[in-house]
This record gives C-alpha cells, structure tokens and sequence, in this order.
C-alpha cells in the first residue's frame, strides 16, 4: 500500500470535490449489498456514501483507498506481479 496519504488540510477544495463526486459514482455503481470491514466494525453501502459525502474520518480513509487504487490501475502497478 502507498504510504502517500492525502492532506486533506491542505487540499485543493476543488480537487478534493472532484475526488469526493468521483468515488460517490464509485460507490453509488457498486452493488447495493457492499459492505466495508474495519476491525470488528462492518459498514454499509449507505455508511460509505453518507461517510463521502461528509468528508468524516471514514469517507476520508474511503477517498483514500480508492485513489490510490485508481492511481495503482493507472501506473500499472496493480496488474505487477508480487
């Protein structure tokens, strides 16, 4: 996992909107029975989005992971072999 986390205090505010509408469209094209696990918590689909759209500690590590997944997709290292 890349350690280069966002900044969400110093961000763009127009960057960071379009990364919020780009993992709500994301999430909201996802099946409805998507569920996220983080420790001995299990979150919804709805949780997700709700969590986006307020930019709370949740929707940020969510924003998180999912551009960082996109970037991997987009530099090919997501298709590297381990």
């Amino acid at each position: 996992m890349n350690t280069n986390n966002i900044d969400f205090n110093n961000i763009d505010k127009d960057i960071l909107r379009e990364m919020q509408k780009l993992v709500l469209a994301r999430l909201k094209a996802s099946s409805d029975d998507l569920t996220i696990s983080i420790g001995s918590t299990e979150y919804t689909k709805e949780e997700m989005l709700k969590s986006v759209e307020e930019i709370n500690d949740l929707g940020k590590e969510i924003i998180e992971v999912q551009i960082e997944y996109l970037r991997d997709m987009a530099t090919g290292a997501i298709y590297q072999e381990a």
